[in-house]
C-alpha cells in the first residue's frame, strides 16, 4: 500500500471516529432522558454534496435517511450563499425526514473559504406540539401530530440562540426548556464534527480530505457489490403483517410485500403489492421505509464489517409505490412509522429466507413501543415520561437471540428505573423484568420479552401507547415457534382494564399500569436443542417445566 493509500485509510477511520465523538457529545449534553438515557439520536458526516461518509453506530433508521433529508433540503433551498454561520433545521416527514419529533440539524464545514462537507445530527424531541402531550394517538393528519418544520436555512447568530426562529419553534412545544437543551446539544455535536474535519484539512489539506470522502464511498460500494454477488441470482417474494391500522382492535391486518431481485452485483427491492396508506399514524415516510429495506439486506450479507455510508446504496434500487403505507401521500400522519418500516424489513427477510435460509433470522418484536405517561403540572407545564421499549429479537442459525432490546432499525436503550423516578414525580416503578416462557422455542431460542409496571402517583396522568404484536406474534423460522404477544393492562380498585396496542387512557392515583413486550421467534426444530441448554434455562427460571416438555421434550 502506498503512503497516499495509507493516509486515505487513516482519514477514513478518522471520519468514523469523528461521527462517534459527535454522538458521545450529543448524549452527554442532552437534557431529555429519551436522548441522554435511551439514546434516541444519531450523528453523521456528509460530503459537500450531502452524501453520508461516516456515521455513528446509533439509530439505523435515522442515519440511513440523513442523505435523503439533505437532498430534500438542497432541492428546496438556495444553498449557493451558504457560509460558516448558517445551518439547516428541519423535521418534515415529506422532505426526507422521519416523524416530527426527530429534528434534523445540518451545519456546513468550511476550510479556507471552501465548503468541504456537512455535520449532521438527529434527535428525538420529547414534545413537538400537536393534539396531545407526548403523542396524539388519534391523529389523522400530519399537522395534528405537531409542528412541521420544512427545511429552513438559518443564520445561527440571527435566528437561533434567542432569535425569531428559535422562539417561534419553542413557543409551540410543551417542554421548551428540555427541547432547547436538546437542540443546543445537537449544535454542540455538530460543532465537534466541524472542528475535527477542519483539523484534518489543516493537517493534510482540504483536497486530501475530499479525496478520502470519495474513496470511502467507492470502497463501501465495492464491498457491497461483492457481498450481493455472493447471493444466487433470482427473484423471490416475501410478506409480513401488521396487527392493523391502529384505530381499534377490529381493523384488518396490514400486508407488506417485498420482491427481491438479485442480478450480479446489484439488488432491486420492490414493495409493489403492499397495502395502501392508512388513516392513522402507522404510515411510514419513504426515507424510513428505504432504511428498513437497506438494513434488511445488509444485515444478512456475509460481509459484516463493511463501512456504513452512502456508497452501500449505489448497487440498490428500491421501489416503493406512492399511496402505500410505506410511501404515503403528503399530509398523512407518520408518528408510529417504525412498525411499518420494520415490516418492510421482515418482508425482505421473508423473501431472502427462501434462498439463503441459514442467514435470515426469525422475526423479533420489531416494532417501536412508544409508551407515554404525561402529567400537567399544577403550576403549569408538563411532565412527560416516554419509554421506548423493546422485546425479544429473533433467533438465527447458530445463536440464541438477545432479550428485551429495541428493534434492529433503532438501537435505543431502556431508560433505567431510577432515572424515570428521578425525572417523573407522577410515577413509581414497581416491577421490571423478563417474562418467563415468552420466547419462541427452537434449536436456537428467540429473545425474551419484558414486563414493566408503573404505579401512578397523581390524578390527571394520561397514558398513551402505540405498539404492535398484540394480535400477530413474531414468527419463528425453520420450524421454530412464534414468540409471545404483547399486552397492556391497568389494575384499578380490583378491576383489570385491558387496553389495545394503540391507546389513550386517563389514569387515577393508585392505578397500576403493566406493559408486556413480546418475545422473539425461535429458529430451527426445538427438539434439536441441546439438552443441557434446556436444563440450564429451566434451572434459571427462564422457562417453566410445562413449556420445556411441550416444546423440547422431557428434560431429565
Amino acid at each position: 500500500m502506498t503512503e497516499d493509500r495509507t493516509r486515505i485509510a487513516i482519514l477514513a477511520r478518522a471520519l468514523q471516529a469523528t461521527a462517534d465523538e459527535m454522538a458521545a457529545n450529543l448524549i452527554r449534553s442532552a437534557f431529555s432522558a429519551v436522548v441522554r438515557e435511551a439514546r434516541d439520536c444519531s450523528t453523521a458526516l456528509l460530503d459537500r454534496y450531502g452524501r453520508v461518509v461516516g456515521q455513528a453506530d446509533m439509530i439505523p433508521m435515522q442515519t440511513a435517511a440523513l442523505s435523503s433529508s439533505f437532498a430534500a433540503a438542497a432541492e428546496q433551498l438556495d444553498l449557493s450563499g451558504v457560509g460558516p454561520g448558517h445551518c439547516i433545521v428541519m423535521n418534515d416527514a415529506y422532505s426526507g425526514g422521519q416523524h416530527l419529533n426527530d429534528i434534523i440539524l445540518f451545519s456546513p464545514i468550511f476550510h479556507g473559504g471552501e465548503l468541504i462537507g456537512w455535520s449532521g445530527s438527529t434527535a428525538h424531541h420529547l414534545d413537538i406540539g400537536g393534539g396531545s402531550a407526548g403523542v396524539n394517538t388519534r391523529a389523522t393528519e400530519l399537522i395534528q401530530e405537531g409542528l412541521i418544520i420544512p427545511p429552513l436555512l438559518l443564520e445561527v447568530a440571527r435566528d437561533w440562540h434567542g432569535g425569531m426562529i428559535e422562539r417561534l419553534i419553542f413557543a409551540n412545544i410543551r417542554t421548551p426548556e428540555i427541547g432547547l437543551g436538546d437542540m443546543d446539544a445537537q449544535f454542540a455535536a455538530n460543532r465537534v464534527g466541524v472542528k475535527r474535519i477542519q483539523e484534518m484539512a489543516d493537517r493534510f489539506g482540504a483536497a486530501t480530505v475530499l479525496n478520502a470522502m470519495q474513496e470511502v464511498l467507492d470502497y463501501s460500494e465495492r464491498r457491497m457489490r461483492a457481498a450481493i454477488a455472493a447471493i444466487p441470482d433470482g427473484t423471490w417474494t416475501g410478506e409480513a403483517w401488521m396487527d392493523g391500522d391502529g384505530w381499534d382492535d377490529t381493523s384488518a391486518p396490514i400486508r407488506i410485500v417485498a420482491t427481491v431481485t438479485i442480478a450480479g452485483s446489484e439488488a432491486t427491492i420492490d414493495f409493489t403489492g403492499t397495502d395502501g396508506q392508512v388513516r392513522t399514524m402507522f404510515n411510514s415516510p419513504i426515507a424510513s421505509s428505504i432504511a428498513g429495506a437497506v438494513t434488511a439486506l445488509r444485515s444478512i450479507l456475509a460481509d459484516t464489517d463493511m463501512p456504513a455510508n452512502d456508497g452501500c446504496n449505489r448497487p440498490l434500487r428500491i421501489i416503493v409505490p406512492e399511496g402505500t403505507i410505506l410511501n404515503p401521500r403528503r399530509g398523512a400522519p407518520v408518528r408510529a412509522r417504525a412498525t411499518a418500516s420494520c415490516r418492510a424489513l421482515d418482508a425482505v427477510h421473508d423473501a431472502l429466507g427462501k434462498i439463503v435460509p441459514g442467514r435470515v433470522p426469525a422475526q423479533g418484536s420489531n416494532a417501536t413501543t412508544g409508551f407515554f405517561l404525561s402529567w400537567p403540572r399544577p403550576g403549569g407545564g408538563f411532565a412527560i415520561h416516554i419509554d421506548v421499549l423493546g422485546g425479544g429479537w429473533g433467533a438465527a442459525q447458530g445463536y440464541d437471540a438477545i432479550h428485551c432490546t429495541d428493534h434492529v432499525l433503532s438501537s435505543c436503550r431502556l431508560t433505567p428505573s431510577e432515572s424515570i423516578e428521578q425525572l417523573s414525580p407522577h410515577i413509581r416503578i414497581e416491577g421490571f423484568g423478563l417474562i418467563q416462557d415468552s420466547w419462541g422455542a427452537g434449536e436456537f431460542n428467540g429473545g425474551m420479552g419484558i414486563v414493566r409496571r408503573y404505579r401512578i402517583l397523581k390524578d390527571g396522568v394520561v397514558l398513551s401507547l402505540y405498539s404492535d404484536r398484540f394480535r400477530l406474534p413474531p414468527k419463528g423460522r425453520e420450524r421454530g415457534t412464534d414468540g409471545a404477544l404483547a399486552a397492556l393492562t391497568v389494575q384499578r380498585d380490583g378491576e383489570l382494564i385491558v387496553l389495545g396496542a394503540t391507546s389513550t387512557f386517563e389514569l387515577r392515583t393508585g392505578d397500576l399500569v403493566e406493559i408486556r413486550l413480546p418475545g422473539g421467534g425461535g429458529w430451527g426444530d426445538p427438539r434439536r436443542r441441546d439438552r443441557a441448554a434446556v436444563a440450564r434455562d429451566l434451572a434459571d427460571g427462564l422457562i417453566s417445566a410445562e413449556f420445556a416438555e411441550r416444546h423440547y421434550g422431557r428434560v431429565e
